[in-house]
Formats: C-alpha cells, sequence, structure tokens
C-alpha cells in the first residue's frame, strides 16, 4: 500500500435535527481548537466572517461546541470533547483499513454482587432486547479493559464497584449476533443498592437459587454457572 494515499470522510450525526455534520464543520472545530480569532479562522479556512460565523451558530444549535468572546474563539468542553470522539474514530478507521487482520470487538461484563445477590439487567436494546444478563458493554478505542469494567458499571448499574477480580474471557465466535465478540468477565462488589441506566431498562437482585430458572442473553447464564462451580458466591 505504499503506493496509495487515502483519507476518510466521517459522516457524524447531530444529536437533536438527525442532520449530518459536513467535513468541512469537523474541520472547522479543528481550527476552532488551536485557538483563533474570527479573522484568523475565516483566513485560514478560506471563507468569510459571514460564513463562518453561520456555520457556528449551525453547530451550536445541536449542542454549544464553540464559544465566542470578543473576536476569540474556543471549543466548550462539550466540543473538545466531540472533536477528540471524532478524532479517535478516524484514527481507529485508518488502523483497521491499513492492517493486515479483521478485528475481533472486545466487551466487559461484569458479575457484581450487592448483599449476596447477583445484579443483573434487562436489555433496553438489541441484540436480546427485553432479556436479563450481565451489565457490562464495549471496551472503547484507547481504554484500559479495567476502566472500560468501572464505566459500564457506573452506566449500566450506577455505582462504584469494588473488589473487582478478573474472573474469565470468552471468546466463541457464535456467542453474539453481532459478530465475533470476545468478553472479558470481572467480579465485584457494590454498597449501594443499583440502579439501571444507559443500556439497561431494569435491574434485578437474584439469588444463587433463581439462576437456573432465568432465560438469559447471549452465553450469560453459562458463565454464571461456571462462577459458581469455580468459586464460592460471593
Amino acid at each position: 500500500m505504499d503506493d496509495l494515499d487515502f483519507e476518510f470522510l466521517l459522516r457524524v450525526k447531530r444529536r437533536k435535527s438527525g442532520e449530518y455534520l459536513s467535513e468541512d464543520e469537523v474541520k472547522i472545530l479543528g481550527v476552532i481548537n488551536s485557538g483563533r480569532t474570527v479573522d484568523e479562522a475565516s483566513r485560514e479556512l478560506g471563507i468569510t466572517v459571514e460564513k463562518l460565523d453561520k456555520i457556528i451558530s449551525k453547530l451550536n444549535q445541536d449542542a454549544p461546541y464553540v464559544e465566542r468572546i470578543d473576536n476569540d474563539l474556543s471549543l466548550t468542553s462539550e466540543g473538545k470533547e466531540f472533536l477528540q470522539n471524532v478524532n479517535r474514530l478516524r484514527e481507529l478507521l485508518v488502523f483497521y483499513a491499513i492492517h493486515p487482520y479483521v478485528r475481533s470487538a472486545v466487551t466487559v461484563d461484569g458479575i457484581i454482587f450487592y448483599k449476596g445477590n447477583l445484579v443483573l439487567i434487562e436489555r433496553k436494546n438489541e441484540p436480546y432486547k427485553g432479556k436479563i444478563a450481565l451489565p457490562g458493554g464495549y471496551v472503547t478505542y484507547g481504554e484500559k479493559v479495567e476502566d472500560a469494567l468501572i464505566r459500564e458499571m457506573k452506566e449500566e448499574i450506577g455505582r462504584e464497584i469494588r473488589d473487582q477480580t478478573l474472573f474469565t474471557v470468552v471468546s466463541d465466535p457464535a456467542r453474539d449476533p453481532r459478530g465475533h465478540t470476545i468478553s472479558i468477565v470481572y467480579s465485584g462488589r457494590i454498597d449501594e443498592e443499583p440502579e439501571a441506566g444507559d443500556d439497561a431498562s431494569k435491574v434485578f437482585l437474584v439469588g444463587r437459587e433463581e439462576i437456573g430458572k432465568l432465560q438469559m442473553a447471549f452465553d450469560h447464564q453459562e458463565i454464571i454457572k461456571d462462577f459458581i462451580l469455580r468459586r464460592a458466591w460471593l
């Protein structure tokens, strides 16, 4: 591929209107992030100040990405986070384009206990919408799996976990209908009653004797049974 050159055009959808941001709008955010006055930004982008103001106004209709104080432009915290996510996605796409191997997705799942009961969720989204599952989710690009576990537990059951311990890794290519997904499973505890959030529509506390009666998503029931066999119920 040494004789090839390419670039990715990202189609980023606005949260409120559902419209896509243009590549020029993303470029404008990058220029502003470098610290520019209105005049400097318009010259660098090759557009008039009036057109730049219109684009910034349109960007800010979705979220307050750009802040203007007198003649100085800067990105808000939301704008910086948005641009960072776009750049991460661009890096990921380039990585996948030049890497010779197809990559599996990586998730984390938590076998989490509260007062001797196992914390389970009802899935809000497909696949397995409405099914019972372990709380968990995807590891994002550039994120440690340990950090992903903490983040996902906060998002799905609303609590900080403690005593997290690596339990197992499951990697059957057929375990997830979305594609080959490797799950890194941890055990842990929480000290406050869980609350459903993110991909969880409900949260449940389940005793050991109830596990065999559940109809669970993915291979989560097998994971829990394996945990019971290999370790004491926490």
